[in-house]
């Protein structure tokens, strides 16, 4: 993806306040960064440490204000920072105080390869062990950038969707996407944009697929056709369901977030 002079430019640093629980271990700051001369806020929340660590870049779910990076979410990425990562993470145009308009996988894909520019100038980010996590709609976007060709070494998805075309959808997301894309029968090709089972062989990131076979939201079964036709590309990924999962795997923290990391350190410095 093209990069414009100042895309991924940090202009501003905020120090926000931690949970209790990570006091003295991590540093969590609002940020402001430029993407197409635009504000965007994101986040970046990193150990107190004296070492370059890798990144993890985080797509959030949601559209518009809901789903945004709130105290709740904070506190699982500073789970995720305790592993050992600089973790940067985008509120996407339009949200939380930032300039454009959310996209939900148009523009705004942008604002993460942006995130992954900003991290090449951090001192204390080792820029060449970059991975990414996305759930629900940030899985679509992470999707999205392995197709546009960020520079990650593995990815890991949680409900991700990946047909825009099945109808019909779950409620209310025929409506925001009809809000956020346009109308189907007019944008059908946007809607093709955005959905990984068309373009399987664009999946060349090693990619760890989590989807739980109770998710309301997103139908854990084109989770399984994409891993058969990822199987079909020869491409590398893993696919995890879980009996009675939800759409965010709430149920299985534990056991998804170990997944995720254990998936991760099969490629650290590779």
């Amino acid at each position: 993806m093209k990069r414009n002079k100042n895309d991924g430019k940090l202009i501003s640093k905020v120090e926000v306040p931690v949970h209790s629980d990570f006091e003295g271990q991590i540093t969590i700051f609002r940020i402001e960064y430029l993407v197409d001369e635009l504000r965007v806020v994101g986040f970046i929340i990193r150990p107190r440490s004296d070492n370059k660590l890798p990144v993890l870049i985080y797509n959030r779910g949601g559209n518009g204000e809901y789903g945004k990076l709130d105290d709740e979410r904070l506190y699982r990425l500073s789970k995720y920072a305790l592993e050992g990562y600089v973790v940067l993470a985008s509120q996407y145009r339009g949200n939380d105080g930032g300039e454009g308009k959310d996209a939900f996988g148009g523009d705004d894909v942008r604002d993460v390869f942006a995130l992954s520019w900003l991290a090449d100038e951090l001192p204390y980010a080792d820029n060449k062990n970059k991975v990414m996590i996305g759930h629900s709609r940030g899985g679509m976007m992470t999707y999205l950038c392995i197709k546009y060709g960020i520079d990650i070494k593995a990815a890991a998805v949680i409900g991700a969707p990946t047909n825009l075309l099945r109808r019909p959808l779950a409620f209310p997301m025929e409506s925001i996407l009809a809000d956020r894309i346009g109308d189907f029968s007019e944008k059908r090709s946007e809607y093709c944009e955005r959905s990984a089972l068309l373009w399987p062989e664009k999946i060349k990131t090693p990619t760890l697929i989590l989807h739980g076979d109770a998710d309301s939201r997103v139908d854990y079964k084109d989770a399984e056709e994409l891993a058969e036709l990822l199987t079909k590309n020869n491409l590398k990924y893993k696919y995890v369901l879980y009996t009675d999962g939800d759409h965010a795997l709430n149920k299985f923290e534990k056991e998804r977030d170990r997944e995720i990391f254990d998936w991760f350190s099969i490629f650290k410095n590779d």
